[in-house]
């Protein structure tokens, strides 16, 4: 989760002008990170990476203020709960750390592309000298 949280805040400090990542398509090597990546731009999964990580520091909204279907889902996994908590313990923080993993990719990948921007943006730079 550390390094999910040191990604985040990479990310956050290398992007300096989210603006330039409007309309720029995330062109990944990786196959895992490939999974959802179709008509967004970096720009949506710059504010998606930060949004999730006030939500991890913050914590969950109350249960009373989230969506219904969600709510449905605790109650039904609540009483499954019962069953076999440290099986369902394990279960969850698996998932949840296979999901961070994917959102580190992801914001390496940003970073990585708003490097490229940049980088050509000061290549195609003119320097004019008074």
């Amino acid at each position: 989760m550390e390094e999910y949280f040191s990604t985040i805040r990479k990310m956050e400090q290398t992007v300096m002008f989210p603006s330039l990542l409007q309309g720029v398509t995330l062109e990944e090597q990786d196959e895992a990170v490939k999974t959802d990546s179709v008509d967004k731009d970096l720009y949506h999964y710059f504010t998606l990476l930060k949004s999730i990580k006030m939500v991890v520091e913050s914590g969950l909204v109350p249960l009373n203020d989230q969506n219904p279907s969600i709510t449905a889902t605790l109650k039904e996994e609540e009483s499954q709960e019962k069953i076999n908590v440290e099986g369902l313990f394990y279960y969850h923080v698996s998932g949840l750390y296979h999901v961070l993993t994917k959102l580190t990719r992801k914001a390496n990948a940003v970073i990585s592309k708003y490097d490229e921007i940049i980088a050509q943006i000061n290549q195609n730079r003119t320097v004019v000298y008074w």
